[in-house]
């Protein structure tokens, strides 16, 4: 077994073990001597009891001073990670992509999980019993729901896959996601390098707007005009869920927009569909720009700021095993966000007569 790129030694030693331990390499369900094993993988002493703790946690070892260590009865890891989602509203939701990426990472690490909905947290010794840690998502989180107070009395550590900017648990919960008001100002900063001024701004109206992007339609249209963006700060504007294509078709009839930039792909695809039977073309007429992850199954490709990291579910997995996250105060992982340069977006030079495809 080779060590992965970029992969710490005590997870590599972890990885060795837990294979040794389905291959039934260990004679009796025994370990050798500590002095022994750190001859046989080739590591120090500090660098293998961090495996053999994190094997202890996730209950797939029990060590003593009288037996030694020995895999527990049931040869595998007799606790799981919980992972906890509050139901995908959409398929461009960027939560399921999370979800799959800490999928990954739990098989690719040998650890067991379970899948539930926030609606069944309401035994904390039950889940206690259960599972060695807790990874939940949820949007418009507020401290006080059942849920966050079984979530505490179960004493496991637990991560927070961030939503939201504005948010209170993170002052007591470990959390792993982006600077989302950062990843939606880098949105609109893309298209404007490319020599877009003509930017309709749409937001979806709800209460978790501004929580979610840390701007109200107001604040955001405050901040394009401080920033010189008059023209687009005049272009910024709000949809109803209800009545969201309608909404986009008025919006972009009385605007006349050369980029669209979007609350999120979910409502990108819909301004695709409307330009679309507006006979506009994309992006020779109308560039457009989503929020999320993206997607390489349109044509053109969905544009977009990706707000997932490769490295994100690896991530919340090593904060669960490494109980970093009962540390205080709790860390935020801040992950990098990126721009995928789909073709739903043209780069324009300055003085707006060339188009060209990205």
């Amino acid at each position: 077994m080779n060590l992965h790129a970029g992969e710490l030694k005590k997870d590599y030693v972890y990885r060795c073990i837990m294979e040794m331990i389905i291959n039934g390499e260990m004679k009796n369900n025994h370990f050798p001597s500590e002095p022994e094993f750190c001859r046989q993988l080739g590591v120090s002493r500090v660098t293998l009891r961090s495996a053999l703790k994190r094997l202890e946690q996730e209950g797939v070892i029990t060590r003593s001073h009288y037996y030694g260590t020995r895999i527990t009865p049931s040869g595998r890891t007799t606790k799981k990670l919980l992972i906890v989602q509050s139901g995908f509203h959409d398929e461009w939701d960027k939560k399921i992509f999370e979800l799959r990426m800490i999928e990954d990472a739990c098989r690719e690490n040998h650890v067991q999980y379970d899948i539930c909905n926030l609606f069944y947290l309401l035994d904390p010794e039950k889940i206690a019993e259960r599972y060695f840690g807790i990874v939940f998502f949820g949007a418009m989180i507020y401290g006080n729901e059942p849920f966050m107070d079984v979530i505490r009395k179960s004493g496991l550590p637990a991560v927070y896959c961030r939503e939201d900017e504005k948010n209170v648990i993170t002052d007591t919960i470990a959390s792993v996601g982006v600077n989302m008001k950062k990843a939606w100002c880098a949105g609109f900063e893309y298209l404007s390098s490319l020599g877009f001024r003509r930017i309709a701004t749409l937001f979806l109206k709800s209460d978790h707007a501004p929580l979610r992007l840390g701007f109200t339609v107001e604040t955001f249209a405050e901040k394009l005009r401080k920033d010189g963006f008059t023209e687009a700060a005049d272009m910024v504007f709000e949809v109803e869920q209800e009545t969201l294509d309608e909404s986009i078709r008025e919006q972009i009839l009385m605007l006349n927009p050369d980029a669209v930039y979007c609350y999120s792909d979910y409502c990108a695809v819909h301004v695709y569909r409307v330009l679309r039977s507006l006979g506009k073309h994309i992006p020779q007429d109308v560039s457009l720009m989503g929020f999320g992850v993206g997607s390489e199954l349109m044509t053109p490709t969905l544009a977009s700021v990706r707000l997932i990291s490769p490295a994100f579910g690896v991530t919340v997995l090593r904060l669960i095993q490494n109980r970093v996250v009962t540390e205080n105060p709790p860390p935020f992982i801040e992950l990098p966000f990126t721009i995928f340069c789909g073709g739903s977006v043209s780069n324009v030079n300055l003085d707006g007569l060339l188009f060209i495809s990205t």
